[in-house]
């Protein structure tokens, strides 16, 4: 081979590698969006079923499976959000990573806020529970105002 086409042959390689890792990395940053609205979705899911137990005035130990998914949830909060994950179809604003400490410190106190609220659904107590709903659905509303673009 001469010295020509060796070099030749390596920067097509390198250009290869390059090409596959910024795809790779554009993949991984399109799944871990994926896998955050997806949880997020569920967090939604969740709250409503809370919401649906409470204004049916139905039974507070209802409550429990659904607020421990949100304390599962918001316990993963800040690993769904690495960095170089605002990039595509995100809603996530980039005061998230400028404000890092902020954000986490959101997600570990929703995270308390659901643990409240799973124990006042296993308390019986509706009224507990409502109180407690009150203020963890105030913990998601926070988060989304500080750190989650608007819809159009």
């Amino acid at each position: 081979m001469t010295r020509l086409k060796k070099t030749a042959w390596i920067k097509a390689v390198g250009a290869v590698v390059v090409l596959t890792v910024g795809g790779v990395t554009a993949w991984a940053a399109d799944d871990v969006i994926k896998t955050r609205q997806a949880d997020m979705k569920e967090m939604g899911k969740s709250l409503k079923a809370i919401k649906g137990i409470i204004d049916a005035d139905g039974n507070a130990a209802d409550v429990v499976a659904p607020a421990n998914k949100l304390v599962e949830v918001a316990g993963l909060i800040p690993s769904l959000f690495p960095k170089g994950s605002d990039q595509g179809k995100t809603g996530a604003l980039p005061a998230i990573w400028e404000n890092w400490d902020a954000f986490a410190k959101h997600a570990d106190d929703l995270k308390n806020e659901a643990t409240m609220l799973a124990s006042a659904g296993q308390s019986g107590d509706l009224a507990t529970v409502r109180a407690q709903f009150d203020k963890t659905a105030k913990m998601c509303g926070a988060c989304h105002k500080e750190f989650r673009k608007k819809d159009d």
